[in-house]
């Protein structure tokens, strides 16, 4: 099992590569998490773009190339995570919401969609992204 917690990444097996190639956009503040986040998904056949640690960036970078899906940080350095939903959300970009905090805790606007808990495994991360982002 790999594990993806604060940049520390324990290698897994691969597996399949059934989403090759589909642009994940990771929105996440921390550099090692985001470091350590775009390994798992590179790994897994998906292309990375980013990783952008604010809510700016985010909203820039989905104008000006929309991503196929987005892995999304609740807490941003600047801005807000719902802000980057909701330009996600009119452009019909699939999202994965992660957090070290409970899905209790979230906005509103972000309970409704998938949810992975930090730390994740990388099967558990890989999984929710291949559901999420197969619709």
């Amino acid at each position: 099992m790999r594990i993806l917690a604060y940049g520390r990444i324990v290698p897994t097996r691969s597996r399949g590569h059934d989403l090759y190639g589909k642009r994940v956009l990771i929105v996440e503040d921390d550099y090692v998490t985001a470091q350590g986040l775009s390994h798992a998904i590179a790994d897994n056949g998906f292309t990375v773009v980013g990783p952008v640690d604010t809510a700016d960036r985010a909203v820039r970078l989905i104008g000006q190339e929309s991503p196929d899906g987005a892995l999304l940080d609740v807490r941003l350095r600047e801005g807000s995570a719902v802000d980057v939903a909701k330009a996600l959300q009119e452009r019909g970009v699939p999202f994965v919401v992660m957090s070290g905090y409970s899905r209790d805790t979230l906005p509103s606007e972000l309970k409704k969609a998938p949810f992975v808990a930090k730390p994740m495994s990388e099967s558990e991360l890989i999984d929710t992204a291949r559901s999420t982002f197969q619709k």
